[in-house]
């Protein structure tokens, strides 16, 4: 699959949000308009601001789920016409920014995102070892 990146947005919470191409053709006018954001984190003590987290729960928390998590957001549209595919992509990007794309950029973004992510791997690892 062909990945083009469409922009690269440095947010207010010092994170680089990357936008994706990921359509691929369908037929022989016809796509699958794919739009992807992504934003890697970096999993490191400084990302705890606003959490009062001792080193060793830190220090866990970056055990748990290495030196970067990603973030990623994925929409698409199917059976969409040659001559629409770009204008639906743009939507698809201009949708994103107005309901979700002020969200990742807050500030406490990344670092709620990995106290969740690394609370949901914690969760998985305990029913794991009940079964």
């Amino acid at each position: 699959m062909k990945e083009n990146i469409v922009k690269t947005i440095a947010l207010e919470n010092n994170h680089d949000l990357v936008i994706h191409d990921l359509s691929r053709k369908i037929g022989e006018d016809a796509w699958v308009v794919i739009m992807a954001a992504r934003m890697e984190i970096p999993v490191n003590r400084d990302l705890f601001k606003t959490q009062s987290l001792t080193p060793r729960e830190a220090d866990d928390i970056v055990e748990t789920l290495g030196d970067h998590i990603v973030y990623e957001y994925r929409i698409e549209r199917n059976m969409i016409m040659d001559r629409d595919k770009e204008e639906v992509l743009e939507n698809l990007v201009e949708t994103f920014f107005a309901n979700t794309g002020q969200y990742v950029a807050k500030p406490q973004f990344p670092e709620k995102l990995v106290l969740k992510e690394y609370r949901e791997r914690i969760e998985k690892k305990r029913k794991e070892q009940r079964s």
